[in-house]
């Protein structure tokens, strides 16, 4: 049987590229900072750090907001999406990034000028929860593509939160080495403790993952081995795993660490963190719409759907 190309996304893995390439690529930067700024905020409320808290309403505001709304393109699907968020986990995650920055605004400002009043506590616990909304939004706004199997998981939300709160304990180590307020010792626990637990997800994502319908298979294939598997090796194991470990160990083992050393440590966490959202994004693929019968000739699902 002859099968045009124009057909093969019928019966074959097909990548999913409007979310990973070209314009997708702000997408892949928005749903990260969202994360990482969403993780500093949370974390410098724990360290009681305007520092903290201003540099990631900053990143979620700025980068996460400016990001996403280049990736529409069109200002008024903008407002269109948000008029529907009982039905849309994007329109629910546009309204978070606007309520923690207006919230985050008045709690910045009430804390600098009012610090420890009653004001300041009822919008840190506003903005707080908005912040982890933000954070962990865009794991539920691809979990509920159901097309893409790789991605249908609740532990998606759960490990794109935790990523999030990793990268804000990695900034709030470079903030404590500047003095911002943040007790330099427990900045460092906290990210050990993040970075075994992101380990620990990243593991069982993959492996759920691989038992999850032949494309979920295929999807976790094609990082290990295919096209991402660069980034994969590189981005993830190497950078946002192995070199992190190794400067924690170093740390426990002598009980100090150079400061250039942390701070490689946390741009290395960084660099995993974007890789994970990459890779995550990239090995998504929809499942073929029609079955082949085992009589009849078609592409091989190994072949051309990642292209």
């Amino acid at each position: 049987m002859n099968i045009q190309p124009v057909h093969q996304w019928m019966i074959a893995y097909t990548r999913q590229t409007e979310w990973i390439d070209k314009r997708g690529l702000f997408l892949w930067i928005a749903f990260y900072t969202g994360g990482l700024g969403g993780g500093l905020y949370l974390v410098s409320l724990f360290f009681n750090s305007l520092w903290g808290m201003l540099i990631g309403w900053a990143i979620v505001s700025f980068i996460k907001g400016g990001t996403h709304f280049i990736f529409l393109g069109k200002p008024q699907r903008f407002w269109r999406i948000m008029m529907h968020p009982q039905s849309s986990w994007l329109a629910r995650g546009f309204l978070f990034v606007v309520s923690f920055t207006g919230l985050g605004a008045i709690q910045l400002l009430i804390s600098w000028q009012w610090p420890g009043s009653p004001a300041e506590i009822v919008f840190k616990v506003l903005a707080g929860i908005m912040a982890f909304c933000v954070a962990i939004y865009t794991g539920f706004v691809l979990k509920a593509v159901k097309g893409v199997p790789f991605w249908n998981s609740w532990l998606l939300p759960v490990l794109f939160i935790m990523c999030g709160i990793l990268g804000g304990f990695g900034v709030s180590v470079v903030i404590a080495l500047a003095g911002g307020g943040i007790v330099l010792s427990q900045a460092e626990t906290g990210s050990r403790i993040l970075l075994a637990v992101n380990i620990l997800l990243i593991v069982i994502y993959l492996l759920l993952a691989s038992r999850r319908e032949e494309v979920g298979k295929q999807s976790v294939l094609e990082q290990i081995h295919g096209h991402s598997a660069p980034v994969f090796w590189a981005g993830i194991v190497a950078l946002g795993i192995a070199i992190p470990v190794i400067i924690s160990v170093i740390a426990l083992a002598t009980g100090e660490v150079n400061s250039i050393l942390l701070i490689i440590g946390v741009v290395c966490e960084i660099i995993g963190g974007l890789s994970l959202r990459y890779i995550v994004l990239k090995a998504g693929a929809y499942k073929p719409l029609v079955a082949i019968a085992p009589n009849q000739h078609s592409p091989s699902p190994v072949v051309n759907r990642w292209n």
